[in-house]
């Protein structure tokens, strides 16, 4: 069974050859034309993987200017400050009740102050009072002592050993100007004397 085909292909083989010599001879003696090679069709090959695409670096667009701060005016204008209030200073001196206490005017006492000062005030009133009444005598004194060296019918003055010794040796026109110049005196002890009444009385003791 194994023999018979390849005797069969040999065969085969041998008419071929045969027949192609005649081929050559008929043809005038011209060569055959070679055959040209049967191209081999080559297997398609594989599309190779393609490897991903690296991206690209992407440049950052340029920042665009900034822009310039508005200038400040000349004279801007003041800002309020809100006022803080002040943080309360505990009292580091503050006294035991106790020692309040004993700080305190006794009640006794101050009315013994008052009373005092009320007397005092009475006392230099009182002693305003008989002053003020002294110097309006002796200006009434005065006064007619004046008309009665002018006028020599009136009754002589009536004065001290002092005065009497003073005028001594004088005329008429002496003695006038002399009595003058004594009621001028008393009338300004007299003014004295009424300006303190007045402020005695415009400033009592307060209590």
């Amino acid at each position: 069974m194994s023999r018979r085909p390849a005797m069969c292909f040999r065969s085969l083989l041998i008419a071929g050859v045969a027949a192609m010599a005649l081929a050559g001879c008929g043809s005038g003696g011209h060569e055959a034309p070679a055959q040209q090679p049967v191209a081999v069709a080559k297997p398609a090959e594989e599309p190779k993987p393609t490897p991903p695409a690296t991206p690209e670096p992407v440049t950052p667009a340029p920042a665009p200017p900034a822009e310039a701060p508005p200038s400040a005016p000349a004279n801007p204008a003041p800002v309020a400050q809100q006022a803080t209030p002040p943080v309360p200073v505990p009292e580091t001196n503050v006294k035991p009740p106790q020692q309040q206490q004993e700080q305190q005017p006794d009640a006794l006492q101050w009315m013994r102050d008052s009373e005092a000062r009320k007397a005092d005030y009475q006392r230099r009133l009182d002693e305003a009072k008989v002053n003020l009444e002294n110097a309006n005598l002796a200006m009434t004194t005065w006064e007619r002592n004046v008309l009665a060296f002018k006028n020599p019918f009136l009754a002589r003055p009536q004065l001290s050993p002092e005065d009497t010794q003073a005028i001594a040796g004088m005329d008429g026109v002496a003695r006038v100007q002399w009595a003058e110049g004594r009621l001028s005196t008393v009338s300004a002890a007299r003014d004295t004397a009424q300006k303190a009444l007045d402020d005695l009385k415009a400033n009592p003791p307060q209590n």
